[in-house]
């Protein structure tokens, strides 16, 4: 029955990606795989703007909601499309079906989805990380206040409303997934996480392969194989942090690019919708990448900027006048300097950006140059195609080519620079925006290595098939020989890239695995702390609030028992009410401060989940310890070393 919720919810997510953003991608002029594969971009950009706007005009949150914004926003487009259309370029010419392009999606989609399986375990497992108690919170936040605004989900944790703005897109997306399927909190997340790693992603990605250098069978198969076997996207993000709106940004990075690559007309194709719409596309998607994760924006802007070196490079040759030119030399000086204020400026607070270096800067250009990238393993056939592109593009020096090139480079020194760039200033410029994070940047090597790969192993196969000999060898063979051949190499590479020594994927999934397992040893919850929370909605009244440690999980009654918390993340802003029942509970007596700051929040009960943290530390409670000790509580349920106490010192 697990698993058919599951399956519910992740229906349900790829419904929202498709309902939402298909219309929208045709109202605009998109046809073919384009509907498909921008369509999560654009969903996701409705999904966080009608959360804004409805919260705005006291609107509950709800699916209806997304719907009403969506249907305005395709009207206000499809006035304009009308109005226009006199204008508008002639229509593309349709293309037959590329079942190959459906053949690398659908291989993607299998292993990835297998291993997402494999990782989690359980429908209703949760990633036992730190940042997973705000993100389980939050999707409950939502669902009970009826707003999603990214502009008000941080007073969650902050009251106060000190916290004026949290990418909350993912949040509304679970939300509207839980409403639509009435699915718990966790099995949402899954069920999302799985569209987004499954289908969101590999459909971008195919996307940018199939925008840089056009269809062909061996690009689409070996960009399916590849998309499923860079684990550092999107596996890594389900094990650190856990990363779910970046992970999310980052899955819908791909469709930016690709829509900016025809924007400046760096890659050769039909022109429609015309260069307007493509403008109008890419304001479609952008505001989604800033409302999943404001770091998936900031790596738009540096991922892109090898396109605008070869826009102007190719308009500066095309150019015939002297003022054409300066306008060019303005505009790229216009365009640095917005793109280096905006990587500037876009960052988080320096107390969250204090990563230390993780590597030496030689062990940093070998992981990049071999796929080896946070996990030390290898991703052997990945790397060799990659270098094999790289020849390639450097033979052809084509528009195309020489953008997938600048993205990896791009890529690669913002990985190096985070791993092991000594002068910390500099550092902090480069990759601050990322927390000068490493795990966050190598996320975004697998969009700069697919492409180069795909390219390298179609122009080899290309250039192999087009020899004389080989096409004298073949001339009998039948036609389906060259799909048995190259059916062949693909199980061959696929398991090579997949299990074994040259592959990170075994790594990566046995870490991420160990983030999700439910059992005595859980870093969040253990499997009797879970036990006990199932059963905390039989005990305490739905408006009563129940104090706790965040740090051993105890808040998570709100996302998962429905039951509000007084702490519901790790990092609170702290009340005098709030300081007064963690410092003095385990010692109130009636009429005292403690019992009017229990009075004023409206707490109830408490739950003690022992001394064991998320992270190894020690944040102590002093009246949250030693409760089995205290007079004024009394244990009402318990499983293993967990316990649920009643306040009772407060009722006289």
């Amino acid at each position: 029955m697990q698993w058919f919720a599951f399956a519910s919810a992740a229906l349900a997510a790829v419904a929202v990606f498709a309902v939402i953003g298909v219309p929208l991608a045709w109202i605009i002029g998109l046809r073919g795989y384009w509907l498909a594969a921008v369509a999560p971009a654009f969903a996701v950009t409705i999904v966080g703007g009608a959360a804004i706007v409805g919260t705005w005009l006291g609107v509950p949150w709800s699916p209806l909601t997304v719907l009403l914004v969506a249907a305005a926003v395709g009207l206000v487009l499809g006035v304009v499309r009308y109005a226009t259309r006199r204008h508008a370029p002639r229509p593309a010419p349709r293309r037959r079906f590329d079942g190959w392009l459906l053949a690398g999606g659908l291989l993607a989609a299998v292993v990835i989805g297998w291993r997402f399986v494999e990782i989690i375990g359980s429908p209703e497992n949760i990633s036992q990380t730190f940042d997973n108690v705000f993100h389980l919170n939050a999707v409950r936040y939502v669902l009970d206040t009826g707003s999603a605004s990214s502009l008000t989900i941080g007073r969650m944790t902050n009251p106060g409303g000190a916290l004026g703005f949290y990418p909350a897109a993912w949040h509304g997306v679970v939300s509207v997934v839980a409403q639509l399927t009435g699915a718990s909190i966790p099995v949402a997340i899954n069920g999302v996480t799985f569209a987004i790693a499954a289908v969101a992603w590999p459909l971008g990605i195919l996307l940018l392969v199939r925008t840089l250098f056009g269809r062909s069978p061996v690009l689409s198969v070996a960009t399916g194989l590849l998309a499923a076997s860079l684990p550092v996207f999107p596996f890594l993000l389900m094990d650190y942090g856990v990363l779910y709106p970046y992970q999310l940004g980052v899955a819908l990075l791909p469709a930016a690019l690709a829509v900016t690559l025809r924007l400046l007309r760096i890659v050769p194709g039909a022109v429609a919708p015309g260069a307007w719409w493509w403008a109008v596309a890419l304001i479609g998607i952008l505001p989604g990448l800033a409302m999943a994760h404001p770091g998936a924006f900031v790596a738009w802007l540096a991922l892109s900027a090898p396109f605008a070196v070869v826009f102007v490079v190719m308009s500066w040759r095309a150019s015939a006048s002297t003022g054409s030119r300066w306008l060019i030399a303005g505009g790229s000086v216009a365009y640095l300097a917005v793109g280096a204020a905006a990587v500037h400026y876009l960052r988080p607070p320096s107390e969250a950006r204090l990563w230390p270096l993780q590597r030496t800067m030689v062990e940093a250009v070998i992981e990049v140059l071999t796929g080896a990238a946070w996990y030390r393993t290898a991703s052997a056939v990945a790397a060799i195609a990659v270098a094999i592109g790289i020849v390639w593009a450097l033979i052809r020096r084509s528009p195309a080519s020489m953008a997938a090139v600048g993205i990896f480079v791009v890529a690669g020194a913002l990985y190096i620079i985070c791993a092991a760039l000594p002068w910390q200033t500099l550092r902090d410029e480069f990759t601050g925006p990322w927390y000068n994070n490493l795990p966050r940047l190598a996320a975004l090597l697998p969009i700069g290595m697919i492409p180069l790969a795909a390219y390298g192993a179609a122009c080899t196969w290309a250039f192999i098939a087009s020899r004389t000999a080989v096409r004298t060898a073949t001339a009998n063979w039948p036609r389906w020989s060259a799909v048995g051949i190259g059916g062949v190499l693909v199980v061959v590479l696929g398991v090579a890239m997949q299990v074994g020594a040259g592959s990170p994927v075994p790594v990566a999934v046995r870490n991420a695995s160990a983030a999700f397992a439910s059992d005595a040893d859980s870093a969040l919850l253990t499997a009797d702390e879970r036990a006990l929370l199932s059963r905390v909605d039989d005990h305490v009244p739905p408006d009563v609030a129940i104090a706790g440690s965040p740090w051993t999980g105890a808040s998570l009654a709100f996302a998962l028992a429905d039951r509000p918390v007084l702490m519901p993340h790790l990092l609170m802003e702290n009340t005098d009410d709030l300081v007064r029942i963690n410092d003095g509970l385990a010692d109130a007596e009636a009429g005292d401060a403690v019992c009017r700051a229990v009075e004023a929040l409206g707490v109830g009960f408490v739950l003690d989940f022992g001394g064991r943290e998320v992270h190894p530390g020690e944040h102590v409670y002093p009246g949250l310890t030693d409760l089995s000790d205290s007079d004024g509580l009394r244990l009402v349920d318990s499983q293993g070393d967990a316990s649920l106490y009643e306040i009772v010192a407060c009722d006289a």
